[in-house]
């Protein structure tokens, strides 16, 4: 995949694996949610159903283009990968950085996913930030790595994305990459140590934008 982006790669070995299911632990203003997982994978067209028991968590990536009917690869923003397949998709500008996941660390290690989006942090340090954007007020979610462990951390209450990212390196976040938010996009699930399903913003089911999501990053047990 080639791409002119700075671009986050995290190997498998790299990664403290736990005994127990999804870990959430809260500071005053963000909540972390560390899957316990073996493989990761980008999930696209349809979201990853709640009856599969090997999904421990999964929500939206990479933006969308359009609200389109049907689902389309050039509808997802930038190149992206989905079981060692490599896809185009349409150029975006908001993009800076990527994920990249492959399963080992040897020399000529296999791409298994990635996904282009918004870079926030960089090896402990914030990247630049767009004017315009500093100000834009949500509930915020990021892809993030802290500790030597991926995690996926919300913003507990609407903030601006100048205090999320302040937020996030305060709690000694290293790497962080935006996941794409708002009405619809939102949606997540996880699942807890005796399997049972928890809904984060259940109420997005709801939304008109709810049917045109795109592509999820899937934590697999």
């Amino acid at each position: 995949m080639t791409m002119k982006k700075t671009t986050l790669v995290v190997a498998a070995i790299m990664m403290c694996l736990q005994a127990s299911a999804t870990e959430i632990s809260q500071t005053e203003h963000l909540t972390f949610y560390y899957p316990n997982f073996k493989s990761i994978d980008l999930a696209l067209g349809k979201m990853p159903d709640t009856s599969d028991p090997k999904v421990e968590f999964c929500c939206e990536a990479a933006f969308t283009g359009q609200l389109l009917a049907s689902f389309s690869h050039s509808n997802v923003a930038d190149n992206h990968v989905s079981g060692g397949k490599w896809y185009q998709g349409y150029s975006c500008r908001a993009n800076t950085g990527a994920f990249i996941w492959h399963p080992d660390i040897s020399e000529k290690p296999k791409c298994q996913m990635a996904f282009c989006q918004y870079l926030l942090i960089l090896q402990g340090r914030q990247t630049p930030m767009w004017k315009m954007m500093r100000n834009n007020r949500t509930r915020y979610r990021a892809l993030c790595e802290k500790d030597g462990r991926l995690c996926l951390v919300e913003s507990k209450k609407v903030v601006t994305l100048e205090f999320f990212i302040k937020c996030l390196m305060e709690s000694h976040v290293t790497n962080a990459i935006y996941l794409d938010m708002g009405a619809g996009w939102n949606y997540a699930w996880y699942r807890d140590a005796k399997g049972e399903v928890h809904e984060i913003f259940p109420e997005s089911k709801k939304a008109s934008d709810y049917r045109y999501r795109t592509n999820w990053v899937t934590f697999y047990r």
